[in-house]
């Protein structure tokens, strides 16, 4: 069976398990997670607008020193194994070579392809900024493991959650949280609508999408030299 018909079955395994936990959660502010799609399909964005990539948006994570002039801007799937490659091959050059220098300033943006990611995203968002790339950087990192290696990706997801300090209350909270919720989703359809982005991982570079996801190609973008990094 090929690794997209898994992570389909997967996803309808996922999503129904949301859903449980979401029509039997007290107190929850939304009876299921279908209202939640309804409600922010009938919503105004509830975001700050903007027609540049680089710019702030609401939701957005940024790693960052000495504000730098330098901006990429990256949309990932946590269910992604493209993100998962760009995370743990280029990423960590990325991290050490740009960010910390203060060459770079480096933004994070949620592009959830499906239920399982989203359910991932929220509880990074859940976890606090504090705890979020943390939880972005175990996910990515481990990815095979918790999504492949699981029958139900939902007790690898608590794992993490766990990790960050969340109970498993706390996540069954955080899933039904419809703020989050559609905070995600509004931003997704800001980033195809206006941006252009149809798949993960898309990375832009001072505001241009590049084509090639290496560290020479990012360089080259930046006009920094290779060998002066």
């Amino acid at each position: 069976m090929s690794r997209k018909n898994i992570v389909l079955i997967i996803g309808l395994i996922v999503i129904g398990f949301i859903l449980f936990i979401l029509l039997s959660s007290p107190n929850q502010n939304s009876t299921s997670l279908e209202n939640n799609i309804n409600v922010s399909r009938n919503s105004s964005l509830n975001i700050i607008a903007s027609n540049n990539v680089s710019n702030y948006i609401e939701g957005d994570h940024i790693l960052e020193y000495n504000n730098p002039i330098n901006t990429i801007v990256e949309y990932a799937s946590l269910t992604c194994p493209h993100c998962a490659v760009f995370h743990n091959e280029v990423f960590p050059r990325i991290k050490e070579d740009l960010i910390d220098t203060g060459k770079v300033k480096y933004v994070f943006r949620d592009f959830p392809i499906d239920p399982i990611a989203m359910a991932g995203s929220m509880i990074a968002h859940c976890s606090g900024d504090d705890k979020y790339f943390g939880v972005i950087n175990v996910l990515l990192k481990t990815q095979d493991q918790w999504l492949m290696q699981n029958e139900n990706p939902y007790n690898g997801l608590l794992k993490v959650a766990r990790l960050a300090g969340l109970a498993e209350e706390d996540v069954k909270m955080c899933l039904n949280n419809s703020k989050i919720f559609n905070l995600i989703e509004n931003n997704q359809k800001m980033a195809t609508s206006r941006f252009g982005v149809t798949g993960t991982p898309s990375v832009f570079v001072n505001g241009k999408k590049i084509s090639t996801l290496s560290y020479e190609a990012i360089l080259n973008e930046l006009e920094i030299s290779y060998g002066n990094n």
